[in-house]
């Protein structure tokens, strides 16, 4: 009987120790796996997020407002920093010719970027692009990686045009004035004469150089 009572005991004692280990199992908190499993959703969702949306500092190659600007499409070479900047935001150069005035928007690049120029375009819509610098003296101009035809128009201290020329796309030929100039203003190829602007015009500009022309 004694014995009896001991198996009995032993087998009380194995299913209490049985029902101890169940609990400690379930005295985890049964959020914590969701809870992980919901961060990692989240933060795979920003990375989607941030991966597929538009930087807040991003500025888009096509500058467009209310169908007033021509679409500017990426560049594939490159290009000077002004490249996407709304013709409607450019400064002006005003042409005074023999019939009147003609107002062309022009890109003014930093000098650093002067070797760049218009290099890499594949259009110039509606704008130029203007080389400012008092000691030019008689330094050149070249077409080399620049796949539309340009004209160039020079212009010294006093403003008067002093040199027209055109030049074609892709060459390496050089282009100067036989004078020092101060200034050099690029518009697509015809752009001058089909507006009458011709040598020994004058030419004004319609913002402060000191500001807009940097280094």
């Amino acid at each position: 009987m004694k014995r009896l009572c001991l198996l009995v005991l032993g087998a009380l004692t194995l299913l209490l120790v049985g029902c101890g280990e169940d609990d400690a199992a379930l005295d985890v908190d049964p959020t914590s796996t969701a809870t992980a499993a919901s961060t990692a959703t989240t933060e795979a969702t920003a990375a989607a997020t941030s991966a597929t949306g538009t930087p807040s500092t991003a500025v888009s190659a096509t500058q467009s407002t209310a169908g007033t600007e021509t679409p500017i499409p990426a560049p594939s070479e490159p290009v000077t920093s002004t490249y996407s900047t709304p013709t409607s935001e450019l400064p002006l150069v005003r042409f005074e010719t023999g019939s009147g005035s003609v107002e062309l928007p022009v890109e003014v690049p930093p000098r650093s970027e002067y070797a760049i120029g218009l290099s890499g375009r594949t259009s110039l819509e509606g704008r130029g692009m203007l080389f400012y610098r008092e000691d030019f003296g008689q330094t050149g101009f070249w077409m080399r990686n620049t796949h539309i035809d340009l004209d160039i128009a020079f212009v010294n201290p006093d403003g008067e045009i002093v040199f027209i020329t055109t030049m074609t796309a892709d060459t390496d030929d050089i282009h100067r004035p036989d004078e020092p100039y101060v200034a050099a203003i690029e518009a697509n190829a015809g752009w001058y004469a089909e507006h009458g602007v011709e040598v020994g015009d004058t030419v004004t500009y319609l913002f402060d150089l000191d500001e807009v022309v940097t280094d």
